[in-house]
């Protein structure tokens, strides 16, 4: 499994915990052992004009190819002044 085939996999992932995705974004990705480790921003739609932007961490087995790990972190939000 390469880095090609990892980010592909994450973001059908990515797509089918969320339907409505507008952007997916990876920051970092690398490998660990037998895993790809992949860091970055999703951007979704939660209701009509409600977005969400939150940040997500996702394990790839190389072996399975199988997602073994999805975790999500809402952003922080910038304040008007």
């Amino acid at each position: 499994m390469d880095s090609k085939e990892a980010e592909a996999r994450a973001r059908e992932s990515i797509k089918q915990r969320h339907s409505k995705v507008e952007r997916i974004f990876f920051r970092t990705m690398y490998r660990e052992e037998n895993l790809w480790i992949l860091r970055g921003e999703v951007r979704f739609k939660r209701a009509l004009f409600f977005i969400v932007n939150k940040s997500f961490e996702l394990r790839i087995n190389m072996d399975t190819r199988e997602v073994i790990f999805y975790e999500e972190k809402p952003l922080p939000q910038l304040k008007a002044k």
